[in-house]
């Protein structure tokens, strides 16, 4: 005789699927989360990189080293006019921007910068050429400038691809 209140086999195993149905159904949900996690971090790390990269190029620019070391191909490294003697940050500006490609093998960075330019005076006129004479005969201006910097990820390290200078 069997009562209809007498726990079976059955009933406690479909009991426990149906307590263990919600922990099956969250075991994905934190396997995507832990995958968003390690992504992000990934990301935070790139872009901390390309960070550090941009300012090692800002302080090789600025003590006048060679930064071809910093980019993909030596030609590229020749981005700046002759004329550019100092960059800098510009404290005014809005935050700079940092994009890194869906592949996180590109990415390219916008920064507000300050630049200092010097030209040589033409030795058209007595006052000229006694400036030059005396070591001088040099104008320099400061200019605001927006620089664009696209970067690749070689192996494992960001390198600079290419870098222009347009008016702010």
């Amino acid at each position: 005789m069997s009562n209809d209140r007498e726990p079976t086999r059955r009933a406690f195993l479909k009991g426990g699927a149906v307590l263990a149905a919600p922990l099956a159904l969250a075991t994905p949900a934190v396997a995507i989360a832990a995958d968003d996690r390690a992504e992000r971090l990934r990301r935070l790390e790139d872009e901390a990189a390309i960070r550090a990269l941009h300012r090692d190029w800002l302080r090789r620019v600025n003590g006048g080293a060679d930064a071809a070391g910093l980019f993909v191909d030596a030609r590229a490294a020749r981005c700046l006019d002759a004329a550019v003697c100092g960059l800098t940050g510009d404290p005014a500006a809005s935050a700079d921007t940092i994009e890194i490609a869906a592949d996180g093998r590109r990415a390219s960075g916008r920064f507000l910068c300050v630049v200092e330019t010097q030209s040589r005076i033409a030795p058209e006129s007595t006052l000229a050429q006694m400036a030059l004479a005396q070591g001088g005969g040099v104008v320099r201006e400061r200019a605001r400038r927006l620089v664009s910097a696209d970067y690749v990820k070689a192996g494992e390290r960001w390198a600079i691809a290419g870098i222009t200078l347009r008016e702010a």
